[in-house]
């Protein structure tokens, strides 16, 4: 590879295909010359320009290029979008893996970007006169719509032939044509005659007087806005910052459009009426996958861009975004679901997203949690308390001042999720995760059915006022009143725990004499049901899930038995006005359940069967059964 014979200075901040274009203007030589004398061309696709040079150059292929130019590898490197790969999710989205073909993300202008006419006529130095001005690498992105040295809307296609529309279309057009200025489109038009079947447009970009529609100018506001998202692509802002927020502003922009006319309010009347025209184009849901790129696809109209990213970013910044997340939503789609467009859009991007738009838009696009899959995966939030100090079951007080008002008929359910969801809250993971910290069996963790998102108004349970009201108990959690009790400790404590036989009998004992129903009945049925109630009191956890090592070392039958009689135990022990005899065990069981909390909250331990603790010979005793048959 040898030199050219002359080279030409890159400007500040264009864009590789811009240099390509002045320097083969220069040289007489076309852009797909110059891509080959690089190497940049691969066997057997002889005309083909790769879209992916724009976004970043290897390094063989930027020193290359640097061999051929007279620059430095860094140079032709700073020609690339690569700069802002960091910043800018779209651009590592867009770039190809080893194997695989660039797939440009929709918010990248790959092949045309839109552009400014007077940058493109130059600033009056010799070169610029006879090469014409840069094409900036910064008209790649949609974010950027307006030009704030001119204070001038960008245009989006030419204003002699119309294109481009919508589509991407290659890195460059006519990239074999040698005889066209950098300024001049590049499109092909349809010849007039049969004879010759098309040819380059050939319109002056560059031509401040040509035809172009009625464009408003960006108003003062615009301005600083587009100022403050190119500050967003350079320091001081952190690059992961910077990227959240992109990604924040992308969904909220596709929010927008999805739920349109919805959100209509979100923007000024000309815009809104612009936006109209479109409205066809979002709403149209014959075209499947095509019609989600759509929703996810910013407008190409500078001014329409402009707007709707600027109402997108007042969105963000809004205090009561759940609030207004929740109306948007239901008004668009009837009810909160995973299912909407936009929740669909949500799930390809939550990861880059910041941590505050996933806790807002969670609850509606996750309002009832997938179980056994790792889909739903969440890094640790900063919640101020420990996972350990939430109990299976929430406690009775904690759902009251917080949970009961929206909860509907969903009490149980909600006492239950809400514990898994604050523990998924406190040590990330999925919702699965969470639940077997708590010891919860996957199955019974969903609030109410994942696919049934109509029952959630049939019961009354609002899952978005639900995730509100929980992150309320989250924060009461941080400045606990009284030390937090250990409820993990607790459950560790009490794995496979039953009464002992002694233990069980002394505690019968302590029943009023004329109770001779439950005195004849100390068989171990009865000793494993007042085990579960007692280990519900000290671990705060659904009878559900409670240990029963006496009914798992019983015959089939008598397991069938057991089981059988489960619930109707349960209910004699849980409801509110129980028979004489059971509000007397109630209350002797609480008593040694009090008891067996301080004992594992004091760090006591393993506590040898029989022992005289506490000064009482039915104390109680951390132990395993030693188990019999009745």
């Amino acid at each position: 590879m040898h030199p050219l014979p002359r080279s030409l200075e890159p400007l500040s901040g264009e864009s590789l295909v811009s240099y390509l274009l002045r320097l083969g203007h220069r040289l007489g030589l076309s852009p797909l010359h110059l891509s080959r004398a690089a190497g940049w061309i691969r066997q057997g696709t002889p005309n083909h320009f790769p879209g992916s040079l724009l976004l970043d150059l290897p390094k063989p292929q930027a020193e290359a290029f640097a061999r051929l130019t007279g620059q430095t590898a860094r140079e032709v490197s700073a020609l690339t979008l690569a700069q802002w790969r960091d910043r800018y999710p779209p651009i590592a989205r867009s770039l190809s893996e080893p194997g695989r073909l660039m797939r440009p993300d929709a918010w990248v202008y790959v092949g045309s970007p839109r552009f400014c006419p007077s940058c493109l006529a130059g600033d009056g130095t010799a070169a610029q006169q006879l090469h014409g001005g840069p094409w900036l690498k910064l008209w790649h992105l949609p974010i950027v719509f307006v030009c704030t040295e001119h204070r001038r809307y960008l245009e989006a296609e030419c204003p002699y032939c119309g294109q481009p529309h919508d589509a991407q279309g290659p890195l460059v057009q006519r990239a074999n044509d040698h005889t066209l200025h950098p300024a001049q489109c590049r499109w092909t038009v349809a010849a007039q005659t049969p004879r010759r079947k098309s040819f380059a447009c050939a319109g002056r970009l560059d031509d401040r007087t040509a035809p172009a529609c009625d464009r408003p100018q960006p108003t003062a506001d615009i301005l600083r806005f587009q100022k403050s998202l190119r500050g967003r692509l350079k320091s001081p802002t952190r690059a992961m910052e910077a990227s959240e927020y992109f990604t924040d502003l992308r969904l909220a922009t596709a929010l927008i459009s999805t739920t349109w006319p919805h959100s209509r309010d979100l923007l000024d009347a000309k815009t809104a009426e612009r936006i109209d025209s479109n409205s066809p184009k979002l709403h149209d849901d014959s075209g499947g996958r095509r019609n989600q790129q759509v929703r996810d696809t910013p407008p190409r109209d500078p001014v329409v861009c402009g707007a709707l990213l600027m109402a997108a970013d007042r969105l963000l910044s809004r205090d009561d975004l759940p609030d207004l997340l929740s109306e948007i939503m239901r008004a668009a789609f009837g009810s909160p679901s995973s299912r909407t467009p936009w929740a669909v859009l949500y799930d390809k991007h939550k990861n880059d997203c910041s941590e505050r738009l996933r806790q807002v838009a969670e609850p509606a696009t996750r309002a009832f949690p997938r179980v056994n899959g790792r889909r739903g995966t969440h890094a640790p939030l900063r919640t101020g308390y420990q996972a350990e100090h939430i109990p299976a079951f929430l406690e009775p007080d904690w759902y009251q001042r917080y949970l009961a008002s929206c909860a509907g008929s969903e009490s149980k359910a909600v006492r239950r999720a809400g514990a898994v969801r604050l523990v998924q809250w406190a040590t990330g993971g999925t919702y699965d995760d969470a639940a077997e910290f708590l010891g919860i069996t996957p199955i019974q963790t969903r609030l109410l059915p994942g696919h049934k998102t109509r029952r959630s108004v049939r019961t009354g349970c609002n899952p978005l006022e639900l995730d509100r009201a929980l992150r309320s108990l989250a924060s009461e959690l941080q400045s606990p009143r009284e030390p937090p009790v250990d409820y993990r400790r607790r459950r560790q404590a009490l794995h496979e725990w039953v009464l002992s036989t002694d233990a069980w009998k002394g505690l019968v004992r302590e029943l009023p004499p004329d109770l001779i129903q439950f005195r004849a009945l100390t068989n171990d049925r009865k000793r494993q049901d007042a085990s579960v109630f007692i280990w519900t009191l000290v671990t705060r956890g659904e009878h559900l899930f409670a240990p029963r090592p006496l009914e798992a070392a019983q015959p089939t039958e008598i397991r069938r038995q057991w089981a059988a009689r489960r619930n109707t135990a349960w209910f004699q022990y849980s409801r509110p006005d129980p028979l004489p005899h059971y509000a007397d065990l109630r209350h002797v069981l609480a008593k040694y359940a009090q008891q067996l909390a301080r004992d594992i909250d004091s760090g006591a331990g393993r506590i040898a069967p029989g022992a005289d603790k506490a000064g009482g010979p039915h104390s109680p005793t951390l132990t395993h059964s030693q188990h019999s048959c009745p």
